[in-house]
């Protein structure tokens, strides 16, 4: 049988394993993210909401249990990238169990016709957190995973949806979007926890969204986690210019 993690810090506050992010030496980088440590609370709570979204993204790809693990990958469940959207999250926000069920329904079949995998997690159903299986979906993902790290950090998710557009409309919506520009202007400073918009073709759509799990001001450059990045759970632990012509901009989260 298997163990499952401890419950997310947003939900209940449970010491669990110390997972340290490991920098590299070109951005000296070092933050230790203790899964239940963190609080929300006074003038801090900006930092701290951001320090649970990056613990929870982050520990999406660090987790050492058998059942987060297996969300690494497209396809079966199985460890082996199949390379057809079949993923964990939106199986997690499609679930009409969920409480925050987002209303949406995908296939149960993957792009390649394999029928998806499942695993267990935390769902929240009704009022109980519980650790059950969940039936994989297939659809692009990468705004599926970041909510999901939003929502478990403790972040406000109303208004996000499975489009990567529409992190940018929440930041709009809600005061916290930031443009490249303003980074570059250095009248914005990215923040862990802040989603990246990219758009990769230059026609100003916005194409992918990942999660900032460390920022350097001094080299204007990131860490993060993104879903649905080269058709798999990816963690980007090397330099990533926060300027780069594919950004579009950053969105903060609000607490709930």
């Amino acid at each position: 049988m298997t163990t499952p993690p401890p419950i997310p810090p947003a939900a209940v506050p449970v010491p669990g394993r110390r997972r340290t992010l490991k920098a590299t030496a070109v951005l000296a980088l070092t933050a230790g993210l203790t899964f239940g440590e963190l609080t929300m609370a006074g003038p801090a709570q900006a930092a701290a909401l951001g320090d649970r979204i990056a613990s929870q993204a982050l520990g999406q790809y660090t987790s050492d249990n058998a059942e987060v693990r297996k969300r690494r990958y497209e396809g079966a469940a199985n460890g082996i990238n199949a390379k057809n959207n079949c993923n964990f999250y939106t199986g997690f926000w499609t679930d009409p169990r969920n409480r925050r069920f987002d209303g949406t329904n995908a296939p149960r079949t993957g792009t390649n016709g394999a029928t998806c995998g499942k695993s267990k997690g935390y769902v929240n159903i009704g009022d109980t957190r519980t650790w059950t299986t969940v039936n994989w979906k297939s659809r692009a993902w990468c705004s599926d995973f970041a909510k999901y790290a939003w929502y478990w950090g403790g972040a406000k998710v109303t208004g996000l949806n499975a489009a990567a557009a529409s992190f940018r409309d929440y930041g709009r919506a809600n005061g916290t979007w930031h443009t490249r520009a303003q980074v570059e202007a250095n009248t914005y400073v990215p923040k862990k926890g802040d989603a990246v918009s990219y758009d990769w073709n230059g026609d100003g759509v916005i194409d992918h969204v990942g999660v900032l799990t460390a920022y350097s001001t001094r080299y204007k450059a990131y860490f993060s986690v993104e879903g649905n990045s080269s058709e798999k759970l990816n963690y980007k632990n090397t330099k990533q210019s926060a300027v780069s012509r594919y950004v579009v901009g950053y969105t903060s989260p609000k607490p709930l």
